[in-house]
């Protein structure tokens, strides 16, 4: 007959083994990555290739004010930073929208050469300035001489304008 002081260790023993194959609990449930807050303005726009900066930028708030342009020489309004990296007609390849409705027709253009330009800025302000409320913009880089070509980048943002 085993002795019993043996046999509480031996059960002991097994038990403590039982539980450390077993872990010492439950596995934790992985915590989730919290979803980014992106308010009512939605996910930033994803900037880069041949537009590089957009103005104003995606989240503010700007005045009236600041969304027109009294002198042509320095627009401002909405605007965009963009390179011309594989736009053989430069500006020709950028259209924009303004709570849809297209403006590439009245954009105004500073470009720093006239002789292979590899940047430009391209703006859009009407005279009255845009109303206070919260406006969207897009601008699309498309080729001019194929319009059933795919679309080679599309950049959208919102922002808000007060008086």
């Amino acid at each position: 007959m085993p002795h019993p002081a043996r046999s509480l260790f031996a059960l002991g023993l097994a038990a403590a083994l039982l539980l450390a194959a077993c872990g010492d609990g439950p596995d934790p449930v992985p915590t989730p990555s919290p979803t980014p807050d992106v308010g009512e303005f939605g996910p930033p726009p994803d900037l880069g290739g041949n537009i590089l900066k957009v103005y104003p930028p995606h989240g503010a708030t700007v005045s009236q004010a600041s969304t027109r342009s009294p002198d042509p020489s320095r627009p401002g309004g909405i605007c965009a930073e963009v390179s011309f990296q594989g736009t053989p007609q430069y500006g020709q390849w950028f259209r924009m929208a303004v709570d849809g409705v297209e403006v590439t027709d009245r954009l105004t253009w500073v470009i720093p050469t006239q002789q292979d330009p590899k940047n430009g800025r391209v703006c859009y302000a009407p005279a009255e300035g845009l109303a206070p409320g919260r406006h969207e913009a897009a601008l699309a880089v498309q080729d001019p001489l194929n319009p059933s070509a795919p679309t080679k980048q599309v950049v959208g943002w919102a922002f808000m304008v007060t008086e």
